[in-house]
């Protein structure tokens, strides 16, 4: 498969579950390396990245949010969220400032001491939302991100996450007719490969993958 995504852009992708949507996610977000092919960010080939260079990659540049997260059971709901800053040597204070901020944006305010076990699987999902958002990344990566959540709190979660897209280039599998219909681009997955594209208005009227797709979990 072949693409480009432009800086700001707010890139969907959509398909049946197998269909690689995870896969491209995790090679672009350098978690996975491709066999074959190369991956640019600008002039930089991630897919020639080994070691500290990965990481540094990983640290600088891109904000996950995916269905299996990965939090510190030993650390608090604070602390957790507030390891981005931390790498990047910020004081522990204006660090724990911050972290409490983007806890509270999320509806976390009142769980701020708790460990992640002690937290449900929507809670943890938003404390993950909050340190992605908290990284401040150029581009972010979002899979299923609100998944764990119900529909109150998904609006209350959407809300800051389309504030936080705004200028980044921004990569979603979703579910939701709204991210879909405000996509910049849509990809729609069959197989490994990408066989539709374009703009939710352009691929309706073409009538055909995505279409179907949409009838079936939008219209």
């Amino acid at each position: 498969l072949s693409f480009q995504a432009g800086a700001g852009e707010l890139v969907v992708l959509l398909g049946p579950s197998g269909s690689g949507k995870t896969t491209l996610l995790s090679c672009l977000g350098g978690i996975l390396t491709p066999t074959s092919g190369s991956i640019r960010l600008g002039e930089l080939d991630i897919t020639s990245l080994k070691g500290a260079a990965l990481d540094g990659y990983r640290r600088a540049h891109v904000g996950f949010v995916f269905q299996a997260f990965n939090l510190i059971p030993s650390l608090t709901a604070v602390e957790n969220v507030a390891m981005p800053l931390l790498v990047r040597r910020t004081s522990v204070a204006d660090a724990r400032r911050e972290a409490q901020w983007f806890l509270e944006r999320v509806g976390l305010g009142q769980r701020l001491t708790h460990r992640p076990s002690q937290l449900s699987g929507g809670e943890r999902q938003r404390l993950s939302i909050a340190r992605a958002l908290l990284k401040d990344p150029p581009i972010l990566i979002l899979d299923e991100a609100t998944s764990a959540l119900d529909a109150l709190t998904e609006a209350k979660v959407q809300t800051a996450l389309n504030e936080v897209m705004r200028g980044r280039t921004t990569f979603v599998i979703a579910h939701r007719l709204a991210t879909v219909r405000n996509a910049t681009r849509i990809l729609v997955f069959d197989r490994g490969r990408i066989v539709e594209s374009g703009s939710f208005d352009a691929l309706v009227a073409k009538c055909g993958v995505f279409a179907k797709l949409a009838e079936a979990q939008f219209l």
